[in-house]
């Protein structure tokens, strides 16, 4: 008789004698080298109990005892990890390498590409939520167009490995500022534009995500990262740079006898404008909601001229003679184009109509093939004038309410969205991440070779100021140059009523 075989027997009987004083029926089926299984039935249910080689006892497969992953698998039986089937493989959803998970640390760009199994096929404890349990709902805020979209490819994965539901909805950038002024109520997850942060994080609208679990990654663009903090917590997760770019079109710079590495200054620009408005072609395009996009259309020419809206005591520095200039110059510009929507300007650009115009860098990423390319702005009035940094920068981040009903599992959504392999598959939605991992990837700037030029853009930026009164501000400035632009107003005037007005705005 097999030694091994007698401390079965003995648990055996000792078992049997047990369960057969309750009221139940046992049966024994094994043998001495391999495990033996007990059936035991008291008529109504019955449960299987597996004895191991060693007297261990263990459940006989994942789904016949709850408690399966913490049972011990005897050494002469256990697979080896590479033979070991995924408990969980069944369940989970096919990923590729794009939808990998968020790594746990803050080592950047190194980890980037590790994938915790729990990351989407547990919930924020680590868990699988019980299938037969509701999903959890999630309601996203995002800006409408290409970003929600984006986010909306990529939330399958999410969904199925966390057991959640999540609800899309798509706001202009006004309201998703006034849904999250009013405190966010019914939003477990929001895109927040960095230029409202400081306004936000003085009304504490948002959760503490450092709070929540939220590490700053090290594989975004330092310059990037800051905005998101106040120097103790984050309250803002970044997500995509918003660098503002020139878009000129390679065609048009030939035809003018130029190229990219000849523009290096506004003077420049100009040239290959008015070359393009002599063929009949639109030279400088310029948003139609010129109100709006003042800050994108405008300011990189008043950084050339070293101007700004305030100086370095904090006052209005609007009645100048930079800011003059940059007017007189920006007038001059604008008058080789016309005014388009954004999708028609860089339609126009990308297919010859335009020679050139400011975007943001997040709006849309030429690939190789296209006509259109990204410049850096070159930061000189005048061609080997002063350079500056023109080129103005802020970011689209991801936080969470305060009101938020869901908030671990709204920061591990965020999380999950802010991963660079989930940005790689974003990458065709034309947003663009702010990492370095991304952005200076050779084999990525084979197919998006502006990628380059637009981390360059994002280190090197004028980022706003975290002012609470920047949004008025620019407003203020907005309206004030439309009436010049309209020929409702001389451009000293325009100055010297926006200087008052903002003088007014800033001492309230």
């Amino acid at each position: 008789m097999n030694r091994r075989l007698l401390p079965f027997l003995t648990l055996i009987v000792t078992l049997a004698l047990s369960l057969t004083a309750c009221g139940a029926n046992i049966g024994v089926i094994g043998g001495a080298d391999g495990p033996t299984s007990i059936f035991v039935t008291n008529g109504k249910e019955s449960d299987t109990i597996v004895i191991g080689p060693n007297g261990e006892i263990a459940a006989p497969n994942p789904d016949a005892d709850a408690n399966a992953d913490n049972a011990s698998v005897p050494d002469a039986e256990a697979p080896s990890d590479a033979d070991a089937p995924d408990a969980d493989a069944s369940d989970a959803p096919e990923t590729s390498d794009s939808a990998a998970q968020t790594p746990d640390s803050d080592d950047g760009a190194a980890d980037a590409g590790q994938v915790s199994d729990a990351d989407t096929s547990s919930g924020p404890d680590g868990i699988r939520p019980a299938p037969d349990e509701p999903p959890t709902p999630l309601t996203l805020a995002l800006l409408s167009g290409p970003w929600a979209d984006a986010v909306k490819a990529e939330l399958s994965a999410f969904e199925q490995g966390n057991h959640a539901a999540c609800q899309v909805r798509e706001l202009s950038r006004d309201e998703l500022r006034d849904a999250l002024a009013q405190g966010g109520d019914g939003y477990d997850l929001m895109m927040i534009h960095s230029s409202n942060m400081p306004a936000f994080r003085k009304s504490g609208v948002l959760a503490n995500l450092s709070a929540l679990g939220y590490k700053p990654d090290s594989d975004f663009i330092p310059s990037v990262t800051e905005i998101c903090t106040d120097g103790h917590t984050y309250s803002l997760a970044p997500w995509y740079g918003n660098a503002s770019v020139l878009l000129c079109n390679k065609n048009a710079l030939l035809a003018a006898n130029s190229s990219t590495d000849r523009i290096k200054s506004l003077e420049n620009m100009l040239a290959v404008c008015k070359a393009a408005k002599q063929r009949g072609d639109i030279g400088f395009a310029y948003h139609e909601n010129f109100e709006d996009r003042v800050t994108l259309d405008f300011l990189p020419v008043l950084r050339s001229f070293d101007g700004w809206f305030i100086d370095r005591d904090g006052k209005p520095s609007i009645y100048t003679k930079k800011f003059q200039d940059a007017v007189n110059f920006f007038l001059e510009l604008t008058a080789t184009g016309k005014s388009l929507s954004n999708s028609d300007l860089i339609a126009a650009v990308d297919d010859g109509r335009a020679a050139m115009g400011f975007i943001r860098s997040d709006w849309y990423a030429p690939s190789a093939k296209s006509a259109a390319t990204y410049l850096v702005f070159p930061g000189a009035a005048t061609s080997g004038g002063e350079t500056h940094s023109a080129g103005t920068c802020a970011i689209w981040g991801l936080g969470v309410p305060a009101s938020a009903q869901h908030p671990e599992l709204a920061e591990r959504l965020l999380e999950y969205l802010i991963n660079p392999n989930i940005q790689k598959a974003m990458l065709p939605s034309g947003v663009t991440p702010c990492r370095y991992s991304i952005l200076q990837d050779p084999e990525l700037q084979k197919d998006y070779p502006c990628f380059g030029k637009v981390c360059a853009a994002l280190e090197s930026g004028q980022y706003v100021p975290a002012l609470t009164e920047w949004p008025q501000m620019c407003d203020i400035l907005g309206e004030e140059l439309w009436k010049v632009m309209a020929g409702r107003k001389l451009v000293t005037e325009c100055l010297a009523d926006a200087q008052s007005r903002m003088e007014t705005l800033l001492s309230a």
